[in-house]
């Protein structure tokens, strides 16, 4: 045993092959289990997905149209460190979305299932509009508005709506421009509504509609009708007003005018070749006219024409015929509102702003700007993917 020992110990001291040997086995074994550590690292820090920050909202804000339409308008903050942010979004189907940072700059964007991922780039702060169909819902005549929104928001209501059921009370509620304009708080909440208008209201708004279908009808046949057009747009200025039976009598008497007018148009045509029944047909008809809407002038003015010769007849006639056309221009009650408030507005704004102002669905609004635009009185513009509506200056409309 002894000298076993002695072999052992005498083996450790001696610095040969075998000693060399067990140094360099523990040094390449723990180089073999630290570099693949090192490696798997190197790996999965490169095939780690880049990180982006979920947005922390901070206000949100409804406008519900009277088509069931709602806009959504809503605010977020973001961590400038990180280059997306991804921010809740309210329905499955998103129509007309747009993402801003605090500076106004537009953001690209991609909308999945309930968010949307934003390229923030830095920014701190963003705010996105879009519209959804998915937030309102009609069983009959009771339209239902159903939300569960994680702050506290704001919800602007169509013109004379009647509120009949609410899961939550609004913390406050008042009138914006005829338009009811709640304040609720965060959570779930479910709102049952109808709007609509009734009685001496409703009798004006069928007449005033009548009455524009008729003159529309008659103006498309190549018949003016200035006299109309001009009772029409007064009927409208008092339902505005809230004048409910005046309107109603101003349009009855706007259809009664239209219609004499284009009897008028007929008798000139058929009469054309015969100056003397044709300036009395004309003469009777403006004397009718004048007795409804009290043009007595209209009388004075082709008697003139008829003692001044037939020479002199044409030119009148032509004279009259710019006339109408300038009356017949005159634009309708809810477009001179659109043009004003591009007056107040610098003289542009975006489509998506005008309906957000008048609470106007999508197919109304653009019918509107385009009916402007074939009067030459505004134009449209593509701006940042988006219809930006601007008033014609004065020289170019001319």
């Amino acid at each position: 045993m002894e000298k076993q020992e002695q072999r052992l110990c005498s083996l450790q001291e001696i610095p040969n092959i075998e000693g060399m040997l067990f140094v360099r086995i523990t040094d390449i074994t723990n180089r073999m289990l630290r570099t693949p550590l090192l490696v798997i690292g190197i790996i999965l820090a490169i095939m780690m997905p880049t990180q982006h920050s979920f947005g922390s909202l901070r206000t949100v804000d409804f406008t519900i149209y009277p088509d069931g339409t709602t806009h959504v308008s809503q605010e977020a903050t973001a961590s400038p460190q990180e280059p997306e942010t991804t921010v809740k979004v309210f329905g499955k189907s998103i129509d007309n979305f747009v993402a801003q940072d605090e500076n106004g700059l537009l953001l690209s964007y991609e909308i999945g299932k309930d968010q949307a991922t934003i390229q923030t780039f830095g920014a701190t702060s963003i705010s996105i509009d879009y519209d959804t169909f998915d937030l309102v819902s009609k069983k009959g005549k009771i339209w239902t508005f159903e939300i569960d929104s994680p702050v506290d928001y704001t919800i602007t209501m169509p013109d004379d709506t009647v509120i009949v059921g609410m899961t939550n009370f609004p913390t406050l509620v008042e009138t914006v421009d005829n338009k009811p304009h709640l304040l609720l708080p965060k959570g779930e909440n479910q709102i049952d509504y109808f709007f609509g208008i009734s009685g001496p209201a409703q009798s004006a708004t069928t007449a005033i509609e009548k009455s524009r279908i008729l003159i529309e009808q008659i103006n498309n046949s190549g018949v003016k009708t200035p006299l109309a057009s001009a009772k029409l747009t007064q009927a409208t200025s008092s339902f505005d007003n809230k004048n409910f039976v005046d309107a109603e009598k101003l349009a009855l008497d706007a259809q009664q005018i239209a219609l004499q007018e284009q009897q008028a148009a007929k008798n000139a045509t058929s009469n054309k070749n015969n100056d003397l029944p044709f300036n009395n047909n004309l003469i009777g008809t403006a004397a009718a006219i004048a007795g409804v809407g009290g043009v007595g002038a209209a009388v004075m003015l082709i008697i003139k024409r008829r003692s001044s010769g037939k020479k002199t007849a044409e030119p009148a006639l032509e004279e009259e015929k710019v006339e109408y056309e300038e009356i017949t221009q005159e634009m309708r009650e809810d477009d001179k509102q659109l043009v004003s408030f591009l007056e107040q507005n610098g003289g542009q704004a975006f489509e998506k702003e005008l309906r957000k102002k008048f609470l106007l669905p999508r197919t109304t609004m653009w019918r509107a700007v385009k009916r402007l635009e074939r009067q030459g009185i505004i134009e449209i513009e593509k701006k940042d993917f988006q219809n930006l509506v601007k008033l014609k200056k004065k020289e170019e409309g001319q």
